[in-house]
């Protein structure tokens, strides 16, 4: 159990929040610590609980019941959602129970999207749009197994199959090299002679339950390729997942999100070979000389924030803000001149990013232990006014 503490903690950081890890490793290690999961001042002081309850969604200004709804989603294979903001100067969470077909995932954060733990996929931690108005109920299912093949899959628009979005790494799925992603399973069967069933007429969440199972029991796929005729049987061993498996993942999902070319939109401070990009030195060196004592303030000044307030439910969230209010930035004309203009930056890159909280997850996890960081980090800043603050979020 130790071990899938330890790997869904590892899993908080792609959230961003320490209090949705700290909930999700809570429930997995047997026990509840609410010291981690009440808000805490600063003195260490936990503050009365406001609950109010408002059609299927929670609000109140501890997590206890967000914390009783993950307990809730992990035994029964649902999605346990949670929104925070701030209400006459407290932090309020707004959780709910999102019944299937209630949310829709999205890419990246948004103002309106919802931070969930979708236990129907594999617990992935995803953004999503609720319609918390939407009829629907919780299922009150069977606990699932915990025995996992490793695919990540989503229903077809038609509900007919499910599609093999991408596969876990580590897992029998990806050790197989029978699966790839746009595989269509048309059908499921328990070990190697079980029935078939269909995919076409049931629920995403009856379908996750039957590849689902104790460890070291095996579940039968009928797989339908792309350009090929026919279907094949792909058996695979249900297993456990392992510490190493969540770093695993958690690796896959943070190199994801870089572009390996200098096309997308936010050009990243260092190259595909970990050294500085060439616009980085010109920055820094142009700033050389003209530095004072608070010149760094904004990167550790958030780093700071964020070391202060890391038990603190969203505290990444507020160490941002106190981080950001400590430093200034510089021209956006006169930065961009001081690195070499548009052209040298992009020509002096080969990985670059689609949104500016992708490359400072990005940075966070990949280079975070140079010991050029905070410079490189403030130089960028100048270029992309808002990455210390979206990088000292992204800090563990």
């Amino acid at each position: 159990m130790e071990r899938l503490s330890a790997g869904i903690r590892l899993g908080a950081v792609f959230i961003g929040s320490v209090f949705l890890g700290a909930c999700a490793s809570n429930h997995h290690s047997g026990t509840s610590n609410h010291a981690s999961v009440a808000i805490m001042g600063l003195a260490g002081q936990a503050s009365t609980a406001e609950t109010t309850t408002n059609g299927r969604v929670t609000t109140s200004t501890d997590t206890n019941a967000y914390h009783a709804q993950v307990v809730q989603a992990s035994k029964s294979g649902q999605t346990a959602c949670v929104k925070a903001e701030v209400q006459s100067g407290k932090m309020v969470y707004h959780s709910t129970i999102a019944p299937p077909g209630t949310f829709q995932v999205q890419s990246q954060h948004s103002t309106d999207a919802w931070r969930c733990v979708d236990y129907s996929n594999g617990g992935q931690q995803v953004w999503a749009l609720l319609d918390t108005n939407a009829t629907g109920t919780a299922v009150n299912a069977e606990p699932l197994g915990k025995g996992l093949l490793g695919i990540r899959i989503n229903q077809t628009e038609d509900k007919h199959f499910l599609k093999v979005e991408s596969l876990v790494p580590l897992s029998a799925a990806e050790e197989s090299g029978l699966l790839q992603s746009g595989d269509l399973i048309v059908a499921i069967g328990e070990g190697k002679d079980g029935e078939m069933t269909p995919t076409s007429g049931q629920t995403l969440q009856q379908l996750v339950a039957q590849m689902r199972g104790e460890p070291g029991t095996f579940a039968r796929l009928s797989i339908m390729s792309p350009g090929t005729a026919g279907t094949r049987d792909v058996l695979l061993e249900r297993r456990e997942q392992t510490a190493e498996q969540q770093v695993a993942i958690q690796q896959q999902q943070i190199d994801a999100l870089a572009i390996k070319d200098n096309s997308g939109q936010f050009l990243s401070p260092y190259t595909s070979d970990g050294v500085t990009a060439e616009w980085v030195n010109k920055t820094i060196n142009v700033s050389m000389g003209k530095a004072t004592g608070s010149a760094v303030g904004g990167i550790a000044g958030a780093y700071a924030a964020n070391k202060v307030l890391e038990n603190v439910p969203f505290g990444g969230m507020l160490g941002g803000f106190l981080g950001s209010k400590a430093g200034k930035a510089v021209g956006g004309n006169t930065a961009l001149e001081a690195s070499g203009g548009w052209d040298f930056i992009r020509s002096s890159s080969d990985i670059s990013f689609n949104s500016m909280n992708d490359m400072a997850r990005w940075l966070a996890t990949t280079h975070s232990g140079k010991s050029n960081f905070v410079d490189v980090i403030k130089a960028a800043d100048k270029i992309y006014p808002g990455l210390q603050t979206a990088v000292a979020n992204s800090a563990r």
